[in-house]
């Protein structure tokens, strides 16, 4: 008869418990049967890291759900190997205000917290979130303070800013392997090395050192149907209370509590700015909307949300899939809003695709736009010509949704009149909010390795936190200071230009009415008043006062 080999450890493992019995029973042994089990317990410990802030602001993050992905895909497989996986959110826990240090404001856990856990838990493993550059310092600093801690304890980092910088990062003394891309599978595979106490030259996707130096192993293949990946489990998070502050993290949602949710991975764009498709590959993967509506449905019946913010890089990939997703949605009769954060490319959406969604339950989009000229749009490589979203917005103003969207300036050939264009075509296009950024060389794009051939990136402040109003660089035509100064005169001026379509009774009747048309609309726009009147600019020290898209990205 022949045994798998989850039978066989499970053998293995009541005979040795027998054992152990009788050894304690007559006295043999001063040890416990809970004791000794957790010694044969592998322990895997997922930590999303604190923050150092220039600003005394305490953040109120969603759930990471990074990690939480991971965790609940090795819980899931792993069940019957004795892995024993938890989630520590650094940057949710700690003190309920900002803790002043040398370096900045420090939000979430305290160092001597930190230790507590790892003392009470000692993990086997420690896998550490490290998405993006801003938040790499501290990353490190806690890498250090794990090995301090516990020094035979193996710490591994993964997520998109550690795909993308695995050669440097692989060097910290206290950085033993870091997992390039998807981290489910390459996670479980790690720790199924451990366990049988083989190396990590098997290990697809993982970069890590050993006695020959560093190793870089060839990629891991992405996981071709993400629907295989079970729903994130929240209970691995205390989720009730990040949904009792998720009205602090996003900008003025009409319901509460709102609940978090990717169903994509990856954008099939190539945006000159972006780095996703670094970690991607450039493909695009959907849950199904099946899967999406499932998982809507356990957030609803289970915790209570109110609303779900999406936040794929490009959720409608496939404009069926989210037709089919909103369509389930309103036979359902599920009362629920939607909101997309990070934005939908006006260059996939259409009108049927709108009006299924303002039925579903969206009340506000976020258009993808980011350019304003012909040559800002070649340069980038925006699959969109300017009128489409132009004709988009109009759109859904008329059918009551609410819109905004962000533009870049700052590109290396822009002058004076090329950003003024930019900003003549943002005020044109009627959006309810507008975010103007200064573009920044994010590591992983290609606009970064534009910047790096020509020596201007400063390896001291790589991985420093850079606001989206800060210029680094400025043009080729206009300074850094003048270049600050453009943006934020264009964001303050944009309320006046913005009423200005309020003297034009086509648009009031066509495409502001529409978004007061019900009590509930317009009770919605009331609460939305404050955030149109003009605003000062945070001072140092302050909260600074952001859209939610420049938040959530």
């Amino acid at each position: 008869m022949a045994y798998t080999k989850a039978e066989l450890n499970a053998e293995f493992k009541s005979s040795l418990i027998t054992a152990i019995r009788i050894l304690t029973k007559y006295y043999l042994l001063d040890i416990s049967i809970h004791d000794m089990y957790a010694r044969l317990t592998m322990k895997v410990l997922l930590v999303f890291p604190y923050k150092i802030a220039k600003f005394e602001h305490r953040l109120h993050p969603v759930e990471p759900l990074g990690i939480l992905s991971v965790a609940t895909y090795i819980k899931q497989e792993m069940k019957d190997q004795d892995v024993d996986v938890r989630i520590l959110d650094a940057l949710f826990q700690g003190p309920a205000t900002c803790t002043e240090t040398e370096l900045g404001f420090r939000v979430g856990m305290l160092d001597e917290e930190i230790v507590k856990y790892l003392r009470d838990f000692e993990p086997d493993l420690v896998g550490i979130s490290n998405s993006y550059t801003f938040n790499t310092h501290e990353v490190l600093a806690l890498a250090a303070l794990i090995k301090t801690t516990l020094p035979d304890c193996k710490v591994i980092l993964g997520g998109a800013h550690a795909t993308i910088d695995h050669d440097n990062l692989i060097k910290d003394p206290n950085i033993d392997l870091v997992v390039r891309g998807e981290g489910e599978i390459i996670m479980k595979n790690v720790i199924t090395a451990m366990q049988t106490g083989s190396d990590f030259s098997d290990v697809k996707g993982a970069t890590y050192k050993n006695a020959d130096g560093v190793q870089v192993n060839e990629d891991a293949p992405l996981i071709p149907d993400i629907d295989v990946l079970p729903i994130p489990d929240r209970t691995l998070v205390p989720y009730r209370d990040y949904l009792a502050l998720t009205s602090k993290h996003y900008f003025q949602t009409k319901n509460s509590p709102v609940g978090t949710i990717f169903t994509s991975r990856g954008c099939p764009y190539k945006c000159i700015f972006c780095s996703t498709q670094k970690v991607w590959r450039n493909k695009w993967r959907p849950r199904s909307p099946e899967k999406m509506f499932e998982e809507v449905e356990l957030l609803v019946n289970e915790y209570g949300v109110k609303e779900i913010a999406f936040q794929d890089d490009q959720l409608i990939g496939n404009k069926e899939r989210i037709k089919e997703f909103c369509r389930l949605i309103i036979k359902s009769s599920i009362n629920i809003t939607f909101i997309a954060p990070p934005g939908i490319s006006p260059a996939l959406i259409d009108v049927e695709t709108i009006d299924l969604m303002q039925q579903a339950g969206f009340y506000r989009l976020c258009f993808s736009v980011d350019v304003g000229t012909e040559k800002a749009r070649k340069y980038v490589k925006k699959p969109v010509k300017l009128e489409t979203i132009r004709e988009m917005i109009k759109s859904a103003n008329s059918r009551g949704l609410w819109t905004y969207g962000p533009f870049v300036i700052g590109f290396p050939f822009e002058t004076v009149e090329d950003i003024k264009q930019t900003i003549k075509f943002a005020y044109s296009l009627k959006l309810d909010f507008v975010i103007f950024y200064i573009a920044l060389p994010h590591m992983g794009s290609e606009f970064y390795d534009i910047y790096e051939e020509a020596g201007k990136i400063n390896p001291d402040t790589l991985y420093d936190e850079h606001l989206i109003d800060e210029a680094l660089f400025g043009t080729d035509h206009i300074s850094p200071e003048d270049l600050e100064a453009i943006r934020n005169k264009a964001a303050k001026r944009y309320l006046f230009f913005h009423l200005l379509h309020f003297l034009n009774p086509v648009y009031v009747i066509q495409e502001f009415l529409p978004k007061i048309a019900t009590r509930e609309r317009f009770m919605y726009f009331l609460t939305l008043l404050p955030s149109l009147l003009p605003r000062r600019r945070a001072q140092k020290h302050k909260k600074p006062v952001y859209p939610e898209q420049a938040q959530d990205k």
